[in-house]
């Protein structure tokens, strides 16, 4: 497998401030087999930082606008492919607390998007470690359980 392009991604973990339930878009994936459950961000516009990014992608892709600046507590590299294209994402992962609210993507103006999350919903930290969907990071459930127990890192872990 050859890299045939590098990507800068921000991503957030969205936990509800009273019962630390995660939210988690289910993806659909059209040239593989099964859908996976992901938390809400993508990938950094030119000239854009993962803040900004992360921003963005959350009133997009949730309809949450988010107006502090939430601590960076994740970071993560992974290769996928989509559409034939090996892609090697370099992630910003952000820890944004709120309360429950009900996602919308009316937001979202990118229509290559359109129809790929096919559902929102929150999880609890048991839930996830005891499903047998497949989230990403693979690991959520243990990284989440992880974040609950010890908070925030010092500096951002690499998962």
């Amino acid at each position: 497998m050859t890299i045939r392009r590098t990507r800068q991604a921000a991503r957030a973990v969205v936990l509800t401030e009273c019962t630390s339930h995660v939210l988690l878009l289910r993806h659909e994936r059209p040239d593989q087999a099964g859908d996976f459950w992901l938390l809400p961000g993508g990938g950094c516009k030119r000239d854009e930082s993962s803040l900004g990014t992360v921003r963005r992608e959350l009133w997009e892709e949730t309809g949450l606008a988010l107006d502090h600046r939430p601590p960076l507590v994740w970071k993560r590299m992974h290769v996928f492919t989509r559409a034939g294209i090996v892609t090697e994402q370099h992630e910003d992962i952000y820890l944004v607390r709120t309360a429950s609210f009900q996602p919308t993507s009316a937001n979202n103006v990118d229509l290559s998007e359109v129809g790929i999350f096919v559902e929102f919903r929150w999880w609890a930290v048991a839930e996830i470690l005891a499903s047998d969907e497949v989230f990403g990071p693979r690991n959520l459930g243990r990284l989440l359980a992880d974040l609950l127990v010890h908070g925030v890192p010092a500096s951002p872990l690499s998962v």
